[in-house]
């Protein structure tokens, strides 16, 4: 049997264009606005286990990615996707709708106001601008109990209310704006950027024209960024204000019947949606059953040691890996 070719560096799988791993195709679903009502999150766990093999990867963009399709199955995969609302049909703006957003949005009072029209009008300004590389990324924080701060993207706006700060990967400036011109300040970089060929990410077009001059170039002005971005992300597991109730998936791993059965839970204790995060980790606002989420295989305390191991996804998954990184975290984490 010939292995597959490697596929390109930098590239990373959509919806439309499924990557080959050890366990067949992955592909990946892209939350709205962080967002999964509990009738998608099952439908997301039926349609995986039905042409996949039910196995659902968190990733750290916050994205949701089923594992285990053939090529017809990922193709139906994808087609009820597009059904249900939750993808695009055109593949490349797809491919291109890789908006990071507060994943308590709508429910952290804490989170600045106009977050969420920021988030919305720069989703559909995101389907218009031209083709960028598959992992050019975008997020938008708006503080608040679980701020995107540590959240590393090719442009980064954080909401201040009337007015926004702007940051590119890579670079030591910052832009502020107008809320209004916002939108409009994001799409200039977006577009000045796709112009730098070769650069495949933010911080390469930075080291090649500089972060006050890409600023320049989209009519914004530079400063130094006298502000430093935190090292540690802030904890999303365990019973959080609101109350909110975070789990995370073992080594960022979990099965289509939990997904479905952590929908049901959703829908009856809570406000009836699962928020997605960058952390690997699920949050149920207005849930507050810890052992019913724990029963289902969830990590549901902060100091479970498992959080403190990251494992690659490995034998049988990882055609070119040769053990089970999972099978070993598990083994590690407790011996810590």
């Amino acid at each position: 049997m010939t292995a597959p070719a490697p596929s390109p560096r930098g590239w990373c799988p959509s919806l439309h264009e499924p990557m080959l791993s050890g366990d067949g195709l992955l592909l990946r679903v892209k939350p709205h606005a962080a967002r999964l009502t509990a009738a998608e999150a099952r439908l997301i766990a039926h349609q995986a286990a039905r042409h996949g093999n039910g196995t659902i990867d968190l990733t750290q963009r916050g994205n949701l990615q089923p594992r285990g399709f053939s090529t017809n199955g990922a193709r139906m995969f994808a087609d009820a996707m597009v059904a249900a609302g939750l993808a695009r049909a055109e593949p490349g703006v797809e491919r291109g709708r890789n908006l990071l957003a507060p994943p308590l949005l709508g429910v952290d009072a804490g989170i600045a106001p106009g977050t969420a029209a920021l988030v919305g009008a720069l989703a559909d300004a995101m389907a218009t601008w031209p083709s960028l590389p598959a992992k050019f990324g975008v997020v938008v924080d708006g503080g608040g109990l679980l701020p995107l701060l540590t959240e590393r993207a090719d442009l980064h706006l954080r909401c201040l209310g009337p007015q926004v700060d702007i940051r590119l990967g890579g670079g030591d400036a910052v832009a502020t704006c107008a809320a209004e011109d916002a939108v409009g300040a994001a799409t200039r970089l977006a577009r000045h950027f796709a112009t730098l060929a070769p650069a495949r990410r933010m911080h390469q077009a930075v080291a090649l024209q500089g972060a006050a001059s890409m600023m320049a170039a989209a009519g914004l002005v530079a400063r130094p960024d006298a502000n430093p971005l935190p090292a540690l992300a802030p904890c999303a597991v365990g019973p959080l204000p609101g109350p909110v109730l975070g789990v995370a998936a073992p080594f960022g791993q979990l099965q289509a019947a939990q997904l479905a059965a952590l929908a049901e839970l959703a829908e009856r204790q809570g406000d009836g949606t699962l928020r997605v995060s960058p952390w690997r980790a699920l949050l149920l606002p207005g849930v507050t059953d810890t052992a019913a989420a724990a029963a289902l295989g969830m990590i549901v305390s902060p100091t479970d040691p498992r959080l403190r191991v990251l494992a690659c996804t490995g034998a049988p998954g990882c055609g070119a890996a040769m053990l089970d990184t999972r099978a070993a975290a598990a083994w590690l984490a407790p011996r810590l």
